[in-house]
């Protein structure tokens, strides 16, 4: 089954991310307080913490996370290979996906262009783009990039696999057309406001849980 939450970073602005540091592990810890700016600051040390809570949501406690990362730098429970995850963070919202088979989850705020969609999305994603008046594309844009960035997190593999090696094709819910695995892989999409998030998963749709 898999389970997705999300966090409004908004709670903690204004410094109250850094009461969160003490929880977090040391490399999170390390990795928030390395950043020049407040706000990637923020935004890290919130979605550790949002990792750690969904984790212990499952039943592994915080003590008990322990992370090693596969050779294309996605991150696992290096002790317990039967619960899978995907965090992702943008602007003031970061989410996390827990689940116990393989999943990927992003959500973005509209910043790709057709001038990026033309370098990576193919040739019957764009033909629908442009179609679209300019508001609609704009969302049209993030709701691929938020989907193939969904499923490349799932395989877990990065950029190594190019965005024009599978289709995302858009209705009323988005669609994957993919041949890299035999399973029936689909995407759940969610808003908030002008934020889209994507979860690519077997499983049905999942409410999003706040914490």
């Amino acid at each position: 089954m898999t389970k997705l939450y999300a966090l409004d970073l908004r709670y903690y602005e204004n410094g109250r991310w850094q009461d969160l540091l003490a929880q977090l592990p040391p490399e999170r810890r390390h990795r928030a307080l390395a950043c020049r700016f407040e706000p990637d600051k923020m935004r890290i040390a919130c979605a550790g913490h949002l990792l750690q809570r969904a984790l212990e949501k499952a039943g592994i406690p915080a003590e008990a996370q322990i992370f090693a990362e596969n050779q294309w730098g996605k991150p696992y429970l290096k002790d317990r290979k039967d619960i899978h995850f995907s965090l992702s963070h943008s602007g003031v919202w970061a989410v996390c996906a827990v689940s116990d088979e393989n999943v990927g989850v992003d959500v973005e705020l509209p910043r790709c262009n057709m001038a990026v969609a033309k370098r990576f999305f193919r040739p019957e994603e764009l033909e629908g783009l442009d179609a679209l008046d300019r508001y609609h594309q704009s969302d049209a844009l993030n709701r691929l990039w938020t989907a193939k960035e969904a499923f490349l997190k799932m395989l877990g593999k990065g950029l190594t696999l190019p965005l024009d090696s599978f289709t995302v094709r858009l209705g009323e819910k988005a669609e994957l057309i993919q041949d890299y695995t035999d399973l029936p892989y689909r995407l759940h999409e969610y808003r908030r406001g002008l934020y889209r998030i994507c979860l690519c998963t077997t499983d049905d749709r999942p409410e999003v849980e706040l914490i």
